[in-house]
């Protein structure tokens, strides 16, 4: 069965899509500034990390 829509059916629609994808490229990642920790404890850090993984 063919399913009609309406024009203002069809652009709500693809408003609610973009309005999804924007949202999802706005959640990233917050660089972290690191020029204030020591470099001795980045490193511990570094290591720390690669032995939880």
């Amino acid at each position: 069965m063919e399913e009609k829509y309406s024009i203002n059916e069809i652009l709500n629609a693809v408003s609610e899509i973009n309005e999804v994808k924007v949202n999802t490229q706005i959640k990233s990642k917050k660089r972290v500034d690191n020029d204030d920790i020591p470099k001795n404890t980045l490193k511990l850090i570094e290591q720390a990390e690669k032995s939880k993984d």
